[in-house]
Formats: structure tokens, C-alpha cells, sequence
């Protein structure tokens, strides 16, 4: 990890991503998979990295295709499940008995995967480090308030987090200006003295 010198910068207030930014979110599922992966023997149709990756593609385009059209999450919980049983092969009377399925694989990724912390390496130190210098850290995020809350608590950075920002409480999802602007509201923060920080050039 790099020599942190935050001391060296004037106050800031850091707006923080969430998934892939602080929350692992390819490992967090591969974690979930592995679990639904050895439940129900899904072998037959591939591994659980095969099912995770699977997942991840076509969550990701359903995601896209809310925050582009402006559309509520329940568009996505609705059909990543089906799209992804079609996806990996799963035809005849099969398709009947996964139709069933998706329901509880939904209701059991609700459950599980927010509490699930895995994390990137350092990321605790860094925040400890930007806290400690006298920086306000938040989050913003394009996801539903309780799961993101959740997955902050999981990765134990609750105690440095001041205020989580997410798009079903903004109305609105990065990178609509709307939900940067809200951030700023609800943390009394200028633009001048705020920074965001995220992995996606195009969300963040």
C-alpha cells in the first residue's frame, strides 16, 4: 500500500462508489454462487465462476438499461434470474422447475449477498488514514439504501462512513447530475471542496 500523506491536503469531502470501489462485487458473488452452486448441484450446466460470471454480465446490462431509461430496480430483480437460467442452457421441464427457482434465488441473494465483506486490500487503512486527517468520507451509490447500508456495515467501514447516498432515495442515478447535486444537500458540502471516487469513468 502507497505512503498516504491526506494530511497534506486541505479539508475534503470524499464521495465514495461503492461497488468495485470498497465492496468487492465480483468476489462478494462468486461467494453467493458458490453457495447456491453447491445447494442445488448445478454442475451440470457449468461451475459456479461460469454461473457468477454469467450473472455478472447480465446483471450489469439489465443495470445499464435502468439507469439509461430511468426505470426502478424491481425491472432488474424480475429478470436476471430467468435471463440467466435461459443463458446457461436450462430448456424443457427443466425450465419449469427454475422458473419456481429465480424466486428463491432472488429472496436468498436479498438475504445473503449484502452481508457478505469481502473487500480490496488496504481499503480499511485508507479510509482510517483519510478519516483521521480530518476528511467527512460518504458513498454514493447507484443501488437500493438498506442492501448498500448493510454491505458497508459488512466490510466494517460503518464508523467511517458519514452519510451513504443511494439512488432510490436521490431519485435519480449517477451520472444524472441530480444525485451528485443531493449529495451536496445532504451533507452541506460545496463542489469545490468535494471529490468523488469510484472505478467507472462513466458512473463516477
Amino acid at each position: 500500500m502507497p505512503n498516504i500523506r491526506p494530511d497534506l491536503y486541505p479539508m475534503a469531502h470524499l464521495f465514495f462508489d461503492l461497488d468495485r470501489t470498497l465492496w468487492h462485487h465480483e468476489r462478494n458473488h462468486l461467494r453467493f454462487f458458490e453457495v447456491l452452486h453447491a445447494a442445488w448441484n448445478w454442475s451440470e450446466w457449468g461451475s459456479s465462476e461460469e454461473w457468477a460470471r454469467s450473472y455478472l454480465e447480465i446483471n450489469d446490462r439489465l443495470w445499464d438499461h435502468i439507469q439509461l431509461h430511468n426505470l426502478g430496480v424491481e425491472y432488474v430483480r424480475a429478470r436476471r434470474f430467468p435471463l440467466l437460467f435461459k443463458h446457461m442452457g436450462i430448456q424443457g421441464e427443466r425450465s419449469k422447475e427454475f422458473e419456481v427457482l429465480g424466486a428463491e434465488c432472488e429472496r436468498l441473494l436479498k438475504e445473503q449477498l449484502p452481508d457478505m465483506g469481502e473487500g480490496y486490500d488496504g481499503v480499511r487503512e485508507a479510509l482510517k488514514a483519510l478519516r483521521e486527517a480530518g476528511h467527512r468520507l460518504h458513498v454514493v451509490t447507484n443501488g437500493v439504501r438498506e442492501p448498500q447500508r448493510r454491505k458497508i456495515a459488512a466490510l466494517g467501514l460503518s464508523d467511517f462512513i458519514e452519510e451513504l447516498v443511494t439512488s432510490d432515495v436521490a431519485r435519480s442515478y449517477k451520472p444524472d447530475p441530480e444525485i451528485f447535486h443531493y449529495a451536496l444537500r445532504t451533507t452541506a458540502a460545496q463542489a469545490g471542496e468535494s471529490w468523488m471516487i469510484g472505478d467507472s469513468v462513466l458512473r463516477d
